[in-house]
């Protein structure tokens, strides 16, 4: 596999985009993951398991926990992660080179340079709705993580139980750090969405004149 396809999959974007914010992009990306998976081994592996309860029927934690937890923070940004790598394999399957295999049902409309530049815009448009969404849901739902539930009535549970969340300082660590990526990852497509503007309002300016230039000549 090319350097070039392996930062186009961590990264989401294509060669057109600066180098720096590909790179950040792609070391971003890195960091979010390798975060997932640890926290997967520690913070997160029973996460019913880590309610402390003052009524030991587990069937009350379990719905002590879903009341709290519609979607776990952990299970959003794993979603977001899935997502948002399913959008890198289909950008860099339409950006890679002709030559490699079949091509994409995109690329015998993609001949020019302008064209692909606008491709390349959506595409990070694209990403940058995607991260945007996620951050939106997950500050909507947990914009402070809670370190004490309190779960509502209910035939499982008896009145006025209270749930201890185990780890909770960490947990709102984990989940601080992969919301601040998040807020990197979109301020850094929006950064290469206005790069992109930028090219190609320079890409047809520059080939106006020689529009202009070339009736001259006929005439």
């Amino acid at each position: 596999m090319e350097a070039d396809t392996v930062a186009s999959l961590l990264s989401g974007t294509s060669a057109h985009a600066p180098r720096l914010c590909r790179a950040a992009l792609a070391v971003l990306f890195t960091l979010r993951l390798s975060a997932l998976a640890v926290g997967a081994r520690t913070l997160w592996w029973d996460e019913v398991g880590d309610l402390a309860c003052n009524a030991s029927a587990e069937s009350c934690r379990r719905a002590c926990f879903d009341a709290a937890f519609p979607v776990s923070p952990f299970s959003l940004f794993a979603l977001q992660l899935a997502v948002i790598f399913s959008h890198a394999l289909a950008s860099s399957w339409h950006f890679r080179p002709r030559s490699e295999g079949m091509g994409s049902w995109l690329q015998p409309t993609l001949r020019g340079k302008q064209q692909r530049l606008w491709l390349h815009l959506g595409s990070l448009l694209a990403k940058a709705v995607l991260e945007g969404v996620f951050l939106v849901t997950f500050h909507t739902l947990y914009s402070h993580f809670p370190v004490l539930v309190q779960c509502p009535p209910s035939p499982p549970c008896p009145p006025a139980v209270t749930c201890a969340i185990l780890n909770a300082g960490e947990k709102d660590a984990f989940n601080h750090f992969m919301a601040g990526s998040s807020w990197a990852c979109l301020l850094l497509s929006l950064l290469g969405t206005w790069h992109a503007a930028v090219q190609i309002f320079q890409e047809a300016s520059g080939k106006a004149p020689r529009k202009g230039t070339a009736r001259k000549l006929s005439v």
